[in-house]
């Protein structure tokens, strides 16, 4: 395969317009508002200090002049005309250069792409190119020609360390041109940026045009919106999708809405936490009626649930580290209000001080950090782990009747599908399920094919889809389902079942 070669120009346009493309669709929520506390101190300061030595570089450069006409290297009558350049490029450098680019990055100015920060609105979506170029102007290249020219340095050094005082007084560490703007700094999510050809053409050559396992944001960990599903749906050319939200309907209303808009046919959909003896499992709802009672009521349970499961999980980590988590600014970036392991791992590894304690340093030495994450919240979060919050879910047989009373067909999700027995399997069935989640990234082929034998023992549906969740799962994408081709047709009984 031909690849094309580009320039790094290109490719640092691109680079910055596929970042500002993910935090636009979803990756805003995942951003974290700057807290007091060291790390995110430091993080600004740096980010400050990397900024205002790019503004001075033309000064720096006049003062090995200035030295090398004292050493007689240069005549002195060049004196004034070199200082005069030196105040014509600190302009243009500080006034201009610096807030341009910053607006042509998306809110990221020099020291900020470093430092993994990002200038946003107050309500973390991304700032206007217009409103980061004046921000720039005014709370960099103005002060420091103004006040640089009637105060010299002291003018200067007291614009910053007002400025410095505002910021540490604020509780998301706001300068005073922030306050005016309405501006705010924040950490930028993770993501994963790749541009490969090869990868792109991969990814599309293992499409399936069915998919009916799909999360969008009305679910606490999933990035894309609805209209953003269909869109690349309908680039990827599919022709059956269903949005099934963790126990939550609510996509539904808009998904029946785009849907003969973009030409592509929609189920209905939901997936739903339930149970079955001591095992968890998640079961999908296909064709229903959204607008159904039933779901407001689970959604409501759901909610309460985790909430409470919150609460514990935290009061069980707090008493193990002997720490106290910062509850509140991790519910304030939780659009549900709900904390997860995750957060606690993230808010755990994030801090310093906590990851130099005994219990997560352990992990920290032996494993690259991603790694070390995801040990540590199996190890400390997982089942028999020392802040492991059991719950009990719905009974299996009564999220299957509810799903047929609001007119849908219950589908057994792959979750976790290889570790449930073909037996526990075939009596799950037998409770009334109409179907199981065949193909799928989360299964193993072993389990795929027993899967399917049990389906067709009972004479059940057939589905396939992808658990895609936009950013936040960046190893999943929308339509790889790992459905092969001769299945499809399989697969198609279930899209023709309404």
């Amino acid at each position: 395969m031909v690849i094309k070669e580009y320039s790094l120009k290109d490719l640092t346009t691109a680079y910055f317009q596929k970042k500002s493309q993910l935090y636009r669709s979803g990756g805003y929520r995942h951003a974290k508002y700057l807290r007091r506390n060291f790390e995110d101190y430091q993080a600004h300061f740096f980010a400050f200090l990397m900024d205002i030595n790019v503004c001075l570089l033309p000064v720096y450069i006049w003062v090995i002049e200035f030295l090398l006409i004292l050493c007689g290297l240069i005549p002195p009558n060049f004196f004034d005309l070199l200082f005069y350049i030196m105040y014509a490029l600190l302009f243009v450098v500080s006034v201009l250069l610096l807030p341009i680019f910053s607006a042509r990055c998306k809110g990221q100015s020099i020291g900020y792409v470093f430092t993994d920060l990002k200038l946003v609105k107050k309500n973390k979506e991304e700032a206007s190119a217009l409103k980061v170029i004046f921000r720039q102007m005014i709370g960099f290249g103005i002060p420091l020609m103004v006040f640089g020219f009637f105060f010299q340095t002291f003018g200067i050094v007291l614009w910053w360390l007002v400025n410095g005082l505002v910021a540490l007084l604020t509780p998301c560490q706001q300068t005073l041109v922030d306050l005016f703007f309405n501006t705010v700094t924040v950490r930028e999510p993770i993501t994963n940026i790749r541009f490969e050809q090869e990868v792109k053409e991969e990814i599309k050559a293992d499409v399936t045009p069915i998919d009916l396992h799909i999360r969008s944001n009305y679910s606490d960990d999933a990035s894309n919106d609805v209209e953003e599903i269909f869109k690349e749906a309908k680039q990827l050319g599919m022709e059956t999708i269903s949005i099934t939200d963790h126990n939550c309907a609510r996509a539904n209303a808009a998904a029946s809405r785009f849907a003969p808009l973009y030409g592509i046919q929609y189920i209905p959909g939901v997936e739903i936490d339930a149970q079955y003896r001591s095992t968890r499992i998640r079961i999908l709802g296909y064709y229903i009626d959204w607008s159904h009672e039933i779901f407001d009521d689970l959604e409501r349970e759901s909610l309460m649930r985790e909430k409470k499961m919150s609460i514990e999980r935290v009061q069980r980590f707090e008493k193990l580290a002997k720490v106290k988590i910062d509850t509140r600014s991790i519910m304030e970036n939780s659009r549900f209000q709900t904390i997860t392991p995750t957060d606690i791992t993230n808010m755990v590894f994030n801090n310093a001080q906590v990851r130099s304690m005994p219990l997560v340093k352990k992990y920290v030495d032996a494993y690259e950090p991603k790694e070390a994450m995801r040990r540590f919240r199996k190890d400390v979060f997982g089942k028999n782990g020392p802040c492991y919050v059991h719950c009990t879910y719905p009974a299996a047989k009564e999220i299957i009747q509810a799903i047929h009373e609001a007119g849908g067909i219950a589908i057994l999700a792959s979750w976790h599908l290889d570790s449930i027995s073909d037996d526990l399997i075939e009596e799950i069935m037998r409770l009334g399920m109409d179907g199981i989640e065949c193909f799928s990234p989360d299964i193993r082929e072993e389990t795929m094919a027993s899967a399917i034998r049990i389906a067709q023992k009972y004479k059940a549906f057939i589905s396939c889809g992808s658990d895609y969740h936009g950013t936040t799962k960046p190893d999943r994408h929308l339509g790889v389902t790992n459905c092969p081709a001769k299945a499809l047709p399989l697969v198609r009984i279930l899209t023709k079942a309404a």
